[in-house]
């Protein structure tokens, strides 16, 4: 999950819970702008050093308290270095604080034209501040949306080129300089990308890896405009991406108009991304997939759009089964254990687990202990699931009943494997009409339970 305290609520006790629903890592921006000083000012403070974490002027309390309690909890750290960044460290300082993505009604901030060389010193001063409390990196975040990293794209004779790409690529190279020289150990484990699942992801992953919208190498004059005259392979250790559905709702049968999106049942086209800049030598082979940002919106609080809670706890755990079904996809975020505060006029990011006061959506039971029954021929179930909070192999029973309220009875007795997954399949004639369940007793001796499934269709990829 990502914790990154938005809300009041208390975060010890968040971080307590995230480690009793069975995450092992927890996920927070680390934003340039909150730790630097004078972020407001067009010009770094005279003696401000940024790649030095002990220069005066850097506040880094807020991300120590969040590492010393993710360590008193056994969790990993992982940080995705990202805007918004200080005034002073844009190429062109005289353009912050400008309207987000040009839109005023987002609000002002800096995120135009980032300098390299100040980013690099940024997460130079990260590294050696962190070296050894970290377990992943990412650098930047979603480069393909206008919000983040502004402008996106110049319009030029002979074309237009992805200016996002060609800084991010710099962005992120410098910045695993950095890494790979203050904290070696993390060198293979430095995630590219961050995309957003909309404003054509795959041809900024592509362009950034050099390579066209076809996934072949420029060519010409585009060669030298996007910066390609002499591509390298870059080390990346992983492609971060967040497959939500359109305004984090559908579901994986939701099906994308765009042939360039990569929502959550579309990602074998980052495959094919990932597969073509290998065998390109733009990147090393056997690359894996970390979604790192993920969750439904739910209505309630959501106002306009979202999911019922029944069905926000439902599409979790079918997402849960398609991600399981990728063999490379590595890892799956959160986002969020709270909903976030926002205006009265927005509905941003209702995806937690617990509404922004604290109760408890259907959701929060359907993450500890995921289930899906999916229809595989008539009479016939294919019931998975996961015990999150296992440590290693454990001991399940699957049980179900014939409605609601009825006697439940013992459909499987099972063992999970090491990451506490578990797969079966029924056979009996109304196997298709039973609510489904799963108990586990933990070691401390509380019973937990699933939500209750029924049977679905067949999840697959929509391509």
């Amino acid at each position: 999950p990502v914790l990154r305290g938005f809300t009041d609520n208390d975060a010890d006790a968040a971080m307590a819970e995230v480690e009793y629903l069975g995450a092992d890592m927890v996920r927070t921006f680390m934003y340039w702008r909150d730790v630097s000083p004078r972020v407001d000012s067009r010009a770094m403070p005279d003696g401000f050093d940024p790649s030095d974490p002990n220069s005066p002027g850097y506040d880094w309390s807020k991300y120590d308290a969040f590492v010393d309690r993710a360590e008193r909890h056994g969790l990993k750290v992982f940080f995705t270095i990202s805007p918004p960044l200080p005034n002073w460290a844009s190429e062109e300082p005289e353009g912050c604080p400008h309207f987000i993505a040009g839109r005023p009604e987002l609000g002002e901030g800096c995120f135009w034209k980032p300098s390299t060389r100040r980013f690099a010193q940024f997460v130079e001063a990260v590294a050696r501040r962190y070296a050894g409390r970290v377990s992943l990196y990412s650098l930047y975040n979603e480069p393909n949306l206008e919000h983040y990293l502004f402008p996106q794209a110049r319009r030029t004779r002979f074309g237009m080129v992805d200016v996002a790409a060609k800084r991010y690529r710099s962005l992120w190279l410098h910045g695993w300089r950095a890494i790979a020289r203050h904290d070696p150990p993390m060198r293979n484990k430095v995630l590219f990308g961050e995309t957003a699942a909309i404003s054509s992801p795959v041809d900024t992953l592509r362009a950034a890896l050099c390579l066209d919208p076809e996934g072949l190498p420029f060519r010409g004059r585009m060669r030298a405009l996007q910066g390609c005259k002499q591509p390298r392979r870059l080390p990346v250790g992983g492609f971060a991406h967040h497959p939500y559905g359109q305004f984090a709702s559908g579901g994986v049968f939701k099906r994308s108009n765009s042939s360039d999106s990569l929502t959550m049942g579309y990602l074998s086209r980052l495959h094919d991304v990932i597969d073509g800049a290998a065998r390109r030598g733009r990147i090393p082979r056997g690359r894996e997939i970390y979604l790192t940002e993920f969750g439904f919106q739910s209505k309630p609080p959501d106002r306009f759009r979202g999911l019922s809670l029944g069905d926000q706890a439902r599409s979790l755990n079918e997402a849960d089964r398609l991600f399981y079904k990728d063999s490379r996809v590595r890892a799956v975020t959160q986002f969020q254990l709270y909903d976030s505060p926002e205006p009265d006029d927005l509905d941003l990011f209702n995806t937690g687990l617990r509404f922004l006061e604290g109760g408890l959506k259907p959701s929060w039971r359907a993450y500890r202990l995921p289930l899906t029954v999916e229809r595989i021929a008539p009479g016939v179930v294919e019931v998975w699931g996961q015990v999150r909070p296992a440590a290693g192999r454990a001991r399940a029973v699957v049980k179900a009943n014939r409605r609601t309220g009825g006697r439940r009875f013992v459909v499987r007795r099972v063992r999970t494997n090491r990451a506490g997954f578990f797969q079966i399949r029924v056979h009996r004639g109304d196997a298709e009409q039973l609510r489904y369940g799963v108990d586990w007793r933990a070691p401390s001796g509380e019973l937990m339970r699933s939500r209750v499934a029924r049977a679905g269709r067949f999840i697959r990829p929509l391509e």
